[in-house]
This record gives structure tokens, C-alpha cells and sequence, in this order.
């Protein structure tokens, strides 16, 4: 996928692309908003080579900024389970997660241009009924990016993160009518 100077390509399974993701999860605003901790390289390579296919359940795509990676950005289609938690009915939505880890990089409007891009595949090869994400309800930086791609507030919840603490969050949305 690309837009302009921005390019989404599936995560390639190779030692590179783990040294960088190693590097990006030491990042204080990285891990604590996506991750809650610092992944080892070793839990690194387990979480993400199963992700770099387009076929796998949660493909992962880099971000490169004019050839330069900077980022990830992965979606998932929502399950049964994750409907009932977020009190969702439509029949096809996906989730989407991103993180820019090159901070020199960051307020350029690449998270943004990123998510649009992966929204409009969502909404057209994939047919997504619906896009949600869901921000740590205290990571004003990332809600203001999703507002500025067309996501509304839905409401907040409260679940375990990923280390079993209980968070609030918001739960953000973009119908497929709205404009992408």
C-alpha cells in the first residue's frame, strides 16, 4: 500500500526488522501505550514472525517514511468474544493498532496518513463494515490522531492490558460511510 512518500509493506520475517522493533519497544511512550512493558528480542521474534504474512490473523505492515522505517501499524478482524466486550453488532469489523517508534519522526502526520491508508484498504479490499481502536483513555496524543482520521469516541471500558493491569480505555470508531 502507498500514499504519497508513505509505504505499508507486510512486516518481513528477518533479523533486521526485530533489531528495530527491539529498538522501538525500549521507548518509554511505545511500550507503556502498546505493549504496557519492554519485550525481550527473543519475545519480539516469537510475537511478530507469525505476523508477517498477509494471510496471518494479525498481519503486521511497516511503516516507511520516504524508504525509511518508522513504525508498525497491524489490524485484526474482531471476534465473537471481542464484540460482546465492546457491546459491538456489526458483522465485519477490524481493529487496528500502530505505533511510530522513530521519535524524530513523530507529529509529521505519518501515523495519520498510515492509518487512512489502512483504512481505505480495510473499507475496500476487505469490505469493513466498521474500523475500531482503542487508545489508553490518558494518550491524548494517539486520540487526537484517530479524531484527525475521522474516528469518533464511543465510550469508555475498562479491561486488562496485556500484563493483566486493569486500564481504561476508549473505544474509537469509523464507519464505512464515513468519509476514508
Amino acid at each position: 500500500m502507498k500514499s504519497g512518500d508513505i509505504v505499508l509493506n507486510i512486516l518481513e520475517d528477518c533479523y533486521e526488522n526485530y533489531c528495530l522493533l527491539e529498538k522501538w519497544y525500549k521507548i518509554k511512550d511505545v511500550y507503556k501505550n502498546f505493549e504496557q512493558r519492554q519485550l525481550s528480542f527473543k519475545e519480539i521474534k516469537e510475537k511478530y514472525k507469525i505476523r508477517t504474512s498477509e494471510d496471518a490473523e494479525i498481519p503486521v505492515y511497516m511503516i516507511k517514511y520516504k524508504n525509511i522505517p518508522v513504525g508498525i501499524i497491524q489490524y485484526k478482524l474482531i471476534d465473537i468474544e471481542d464484540k460482546k466486550l465492546y457491546k459491538l453488532s456489526e458483522d465485519k469489523i477490524y481493529e487496528v493498532d500502530i505505533f511510530i517508534g522513530e521519535t524524530k519522526f513523530h507529529n509529521l502526520g505519518i501515523g495519520s496518513k498510515s492509518i487512512n491508508l489502512l483504512s481505505n484498504y480495510l473499507f475496500n479490499k476487505k469490505k469493513a463494515d466498521k474500523i475500531i481502536m482503542c487508545p489508553l483513555s490518558d494518550n491524548c496524543k494517539a486520540i487526537n490522531c484517530y479524531k484527525k482520521c475521522g474516528f469518533t469516541e464511543n465510550k469508555k471500558f475498562k479491561t486488562k492490558d496485556t500484563i493483566g493491569d486493569l486500564k481504561e480505555y476508549i473505544l474509537m470508531e469509523k464507519k464505512r460511510w464515513a468519509n476514508h
